[in-house]
């Protein structure tokens, strides 16, 4: 007799969500363009001057260089004081190689269903704008 596995499959086909808070609005990840979750303390953090203000530096993670840009300013929520310890979400190569957002909190995760049920913004990484990366003078 075999094991009945067809539920087993539609559920690893399904793609999950990772949702976060920013300001009053959630948004969700979907799991394919998350590489990992960080907690990062302010002190790691080496700032650019010179580049947009929606990038809050850059910070050394398990040998590589990662650039943080904070969400809030990609969601247009105004802006909080920065804490001493914060979450960031690591976005895979596929949609933003070395590069990690910032966000408020993290309430877990959730399917497309639950995400259609709910008002939340799914990330796309078309938001990051081509000049983020130019130099400011």
């Amino acid at each position: 007799m075999q094991p009945d596995t067809s539920t087993l499959t539609s559920t690893l086909k399904e793609k999950l969500y990772i949702l976060s808070q920013v300001g009053n609005r959630r948004v969700a990840f979907a799991d394919h363009l998350i590489s990992g979750i960080l907690l990062i303390e302010r002190s790691q953090i080496l700032p650019l001057p010179f580049y947009d203000e929606m990038i809050s530096g850059i910070v050394h993670h398990q040998g590589q260089l990662l650039t943080l840009v904070a969400l809030r300013h990609l969601v247009q929520e105004p802006l909080s004081p920065m804490r001493e310890v914060f979450n960031a979400v690591q976005l895979s190569d596929a949609a933003g190689p070395g590069l990690a957002l910032i966000v408020d909190h993290l309430l877990g995760q959730c399917d497309k269903t639950q995400l259609e049920a709910e008002e939340v913004t799914e990330f796309t990484p078309q938001i990051l704008a081509p000049t983020l990366w130019q130099p400011r003078r």
